[in-house]
């Protein structure tokens, strides 16, 4: 089954707002979107975009057909999933986002498992910090999103995916990291790298310091950086602190270029949630959801 593609074409333009980026997803030429938009807007009787060079805006009978073109769309998907379900086959799109550690660490397992049981399923995954997971659930740019930490989004309902620990963590050279174990109170005298604002992972640690009476702010943070992996590279060549994931970190434990600090009576414990808007989940994301939450024994036995 295949969904009206004027329609598909039209609501990708409307979400892109641009018909370069819509022909690169579609994989089609830019006269082919600009065709079926003319189509669309002939059969409509009205103009759906307002054009100013490479700027698109929807017009007012664009945002009506996108508003009900975003419903048309998913109930196919919901219908050609249960139909190819019933036929032995199970084929589709479905979009994922991810924040950046899971986006990192755990979906590319996750996922490549899931290609070999689902090999008709097309995937893609954006990843960005927690707060632009939930933006794009909003506008339903993403079918189903995955983060770290819950969050007080209450138009969201999230569902656990597994554990993480954060741990405290500097390179392995550090003469500040002799000792295996520090005190909680030592924290205060320690130089830290953090994630960006809106970082999932800082509303975790937060509380957690929080709840052992430590302010966030009483640290001394002297840089942000926008992903794990950036935050990896400048310990390795300072005598910084950072507490990351311990997914994220399990090749360079190996390799003992890093190594983890204890601290005294204190761990950080979370879990990696599934966040979606209330009400049924169904299709797609169901199917993944399912599936990704039967891979933990994998993550238990990595770390």
């Amino acid at each position: 089954m295949e969904c009206d593609f004027r329609l598909k074409v039209f609501f990708t333009a409307a979400t892109q707002l641009n018909f370069t980026k819509t022909a690169s997803e579609l994989f089609i030429s830019q006269p082919a979107v600009s065709k079926n938009i003319q189509e669309l807007e002939q059969q409509v009787g009205l103009s759906l975009f307002e054009r100013s060079g490479n700027k698109l805006k929807l017009t007012a009978a664009g945002s009506i057909l996108y508003k009900h073109a975003r419903l048309i769309i998913e109930q196919y998907n919901k219908a050609t999933y249960e139909i190819d379900t019933l036929k032995g086959e199970t084929s589709g799109k479905l979009k994922l986002g991810a924040s950046t550690t899971i986006s990192h660490y755990i979906i590319p397992f996750i996922l490549a498992n899931f290609h070999r049981n689902y090999d008709g399923i097309h995937i893609e995954v954006a990843h960005g910090n927690t707060q632009q997971v939930e933006d794009w659930l909003d506008d339903k740019t993403i079918d189903l999103g995955i983060i770290e930490g819950l969050t007080q989004n209450k138009s969201m309902k999230y569902t656990p995916l597994f554990k993480d620990e954060i741990v405290l963590v500097t390179r392995t050279e550090n003469p500040l990291a002799l000792k295996a174990i520090c005190s909680f109170q030592d924290l205060r005298a320690l130089d830290f790298i953090m994630r960006e604002n809106g970082s999932g992972t800082n509303d975790v640690i937060a509380k957690h310091l929080k709840g052992k009476g430590l302010d966030l702010q009483e640290l001394q943070i002297n840089v942000n950086l926008a992903s794990t992996e950036s935050i990896k590279q400048f310990l390795f060549h300072s005598n910084s602190f950072a507490f990351l994931s311990i997914h994220a970190i399990t090749r360079e434990l190996q390799e003992k270029r890093l190594k983890v600090v204890e601290i005294e009576n204190f761990t950080i414990e979370r879990s990696f949630f599934f966040i979606h808007p209330h009400g049924p989940l169904s299709g797609l994301p169901e199917l993944f959801m399912r599936f990704a939450k039967r891979q933990e024994q994998f993550f238990i036995h990595a770390t």
